[in-house]
């Protein structure tokens, strides 16, 4: 067998071995959001997602107060595609965020209500996320901004 004819064997062998494995149409979202309360150290937690995370920032953002969340309930959906919807009482806004390693990453803070959000709520509305305020709020949402607003 010459070399040429050695890696050519080689490389069929091996070359199959290299290839990355991916799983397809892969469904990230949460069927209910959920409800979790801002702890005294800025923390949330959702011990059915697995998923903790300070809030801090989020508080600076919104409110130029880091602490202006403890106690808070805030509102925690993830979408099919793998972002994360963040949002509560008085919130201006809509936080979106992609996961990273071991961090979320802001993707999107979509305006939603001028006066401040009163008894906020998430849906999944394949492939949006429908925040819902009272009787007559309702916003269709992807990962990037508003996409329709349903009265």
């Amino acid at each position: 067998m010459t070399y040429s004819q050695w890696f050519a064997a080689a490389a069929i062998v091996c070359l199959p071995g290299c290839s990355t494995l991916s799983l397809e149409q892969v469904d990230y979202g949460w069927p209910v959001e959920s409800v979790l309360t801002v702890s005294q150290s800025n923390v949330i937690e959702d011990v059915r997602y697995g998923l903790r995370t300070g809030v801090g920032a989020v508080a600076q953002e919104e409110f130029q107060d880091s602490t202006a969340l403890r106690g808070a309930r805030l509102r925690l959906l993830r979408n099919t595609e793998g972002y994360y919807f963040l949002t509560g009482p008085r919130f201006k806004h809509v936080y979106v965020f992609a996961a990273g390693p071991s961090t979320l990453v802001l993707n999107k803070s979509i305006p939603v209500a001028d006066a401040g959000l009163k008894s906020p709520a998430f849906n999944q509305r394949p492939p949006y996320v429908e925040l819902i305020d009272g009787d007559t709020f309702r916003r269709l949402l992807s990962s990037d901004d508003i996409v329709e607003v349903k009265k």
